[in-house]
């Protein structure tokens, strides 16, 4: 057992607390083109995938011609509600003032949706060029390649990244990296269900409050430390 060297955090439903808000926006603009699913189910399916992946999936399994939605105003909709109601995840600030290692972000979303939510929530500053979109890689979560991108940028090895997410193929994404991953599970998206899919992807370690990741983090770094282990 290593030390960390590096964080790398999903953005959605873990720095800021957004899926219901963005998940919300995209499934009313499914629902009018005829795809229902309640809110609850596609939040667990989808959370953590880009929007162009989402009508692919939706497209092959249903049928459904998704050629009429308008992604400008499904865009400019969801931001406007960012606007309006995002907010960071409490405890969130504290901790990355405080982790004494380096972070970035690996998303599914659009950079420029990461730098909106990010300096809504006044956390962009943290991250400093370290802000990375699964449209910088070949391919997005469930695959590796936006932590391996990221760890590559941060250059430090997977094995010395802690990755942050709180969905199921984030998860499954930062376990094919080499990556120890953990799951945040206090959004406001995490019900019940939505819980027990994040648990069954197999993290290494869940939390459910900011305040329980630092307690964390800092007991593993204390631990794996060379003097501890000496």
């Amino acid at each position: 057992m290593a030390t960390f060297s590096a964080i790398i955090w999903d953005c959605d439903g873990v720095l800021i607390d957004s899926e219901v808000i963005a998940c919300g926006v995209m499934l009313d603009r499914f629902a009018a083109l005829g795809y229902q699913m309640t809110l609850e189910d596609f939040i667990i399916r989808f959370m953590g995938k880009n929007f162009r992946r989402i009508c692919a999936e939706i497209s092959d399994e249903t049928g459904i011609d998704l050629s009429g939605f308008d992604e400008q105003a499904y865009k400019a909709e969801q931001y406007a509600a960012f606007e309006k109601f995002l907010k960071p995840t409490v405890g969130v600030q504290a901790f990355l003032n405080s982790c004494g290692v380096s972070i970035a972000v690996a998303s599914g979303s659009e950079l420029a949706r990461l730098h909106l939510t990010l300096d809504v929530t006044e956390l962009r500053h943290f991250f400093g060029a370290h802000i990375y979109s699964a449209d910088m890689v070949p391919n997005g979560k469930p695959a590796p390649d936006i932590f391996l991108h990221a760890a590559k940028r941060l250059n430090t090895p997977p094995e010395k990244c802690l990755v942050i997410e709180d969905g199921i193929h984030g998860i499954h994404g930062a376990k094919a990296a080499g990556m120890e991953v953990w799951a945040y599970l206090g959004g406001s998206h995490m019900t019940q269900r939505a819980r027990a899919a994040v648990l069954a992807a197999g993290p290494d370690r869940h939390f459910d409050t900011m305040t329980g990741l630092a307690a964390a983090f800092r007991q593993r770094q204390e631990a794996a430390s060379p003097a501890k282990a000496s």
